[in-house]
């Protein structure tokens, strides 16, 4: 670091359509699994704040939800999340998959005021198609979450577009998320992965008790399903895809915490939560 060099601080809104590879890069970039990931679109439903501190900078992520032409109540809060989130930003990642083409929701991010930096994702996949709409950004960068290309490039270029400042949290500040929360989310993201398509997207997770010491950590949570149809597939014959289910989360959030963790889960029928921003908002969404 050059001694003389300001020291720089500034919020980087990290913004595209689903599965865009939003929470993967940002995990990449902390080094640190943050934000849940999943094959299921819109799997981020809130804004999700990490905290990047190197010698010259500290970089505050925003991960966001997916812009996308969604029309429910849910879903067009969640854009709107996005959209404030850019707006406040100092600097603003568009994110396209290399694969994918330009569309509306990439036109509706470019709209936004610079520094834009376009940073084409899942470089490790596929060529980047060409993209006549380039020269509008601040800059257009290729990067792979899964083989680290192009990561430095792309902090680098971030720091240099942040605006002078001290920091604003300590050095070993990750996140403004609870543990309450990164539970719930861990939790979700098992259930993503082993339910895949047979429960819709709207599963939720709720943690209703959590009780620490330094043994241990005992979690009571919630799997919300918006139709009591639902329960039997998440619970699955003799309870064997619950209990699979809770071993694994039991794993993660383990990981998570640093010590044993007790977990007990339940499944409730949560009558259509998603379409009660309320509800949405209890449960650390939005």
């Amino acid at each position: 670091m050059n001694a003389s060099a300001p020291f720089r601080c500034g919020v980087v809104a990290v913004l595209g359509r689903p599965n865009a590879g939003k929470s993967t890069l940002l995990n990449a970039l902390l080094g640190e699994k943050l934000a849940i990931t999943s094959h299921r679109a819109q799997t981020t439903r809130s804004r999700i704040l990490g905290v990047l501190t190197l010698a010259e900078a500290q970089i505050l992520f925003h991960d966001t939800p997916g812009v996308h032409r969604g029309q429910s109540r849910f879903n067009l809060a969640m854009t709107d999340a996005a959209l404030a989130s850019a707006r406040d930003a100092d600097v603003r990642l568009l994110l396209l998959d290399t694969a994918a083409t330009w569309d509306q929701p990439e036109e509706r991010l470019a709209e936004l005021d610079p520094p834009i930096l376009l940073v084409r994702t899942k470089r490790d996949l596929a060529a980047p198609l060409p993209l006549p709409q380039a020269s509008r950004f601040t800059d257009v960068l290729e990067v792979s979450a899964e083989t680290g290309l192009g990561l430095d490039r792309l902090v680098e270029r971030i720091v240099g577009l942040l605006p002078e400042s001290p920091a604003l949290y300590p050095e070993d500040y990750l996140t403004d998320r609870p543990l309450r929360f990164l539970a719930a989310e861990q939790i979700r993201e098992v259930a993503f992965e082993m339910l895949r398509d047979e429960v819709p997207y709207s599963l939720a997770v709720e943690v209703e008790e959590w009780k620490e010491d330094d043994a241990a950590v005992r979690v009571r949570a919630n799997l919300l399903v918006e139709r009591e149809s639902h329960k039997g597939i998440v619970v699955g014959e003799g309870g064997s895809m619950l209990k699979r289910l809770g071993s694994e989360a039991r794993r993660r959030l383990a990981d998570l915490v640093g010590k044993p963790v007790h977990l007990n889960l339940w499944v409730k029928a949560d009558r259509n939560w998603s379409k009660r921003l309320k509800r949405a908002r209890e449960l650390g969404y939005l």
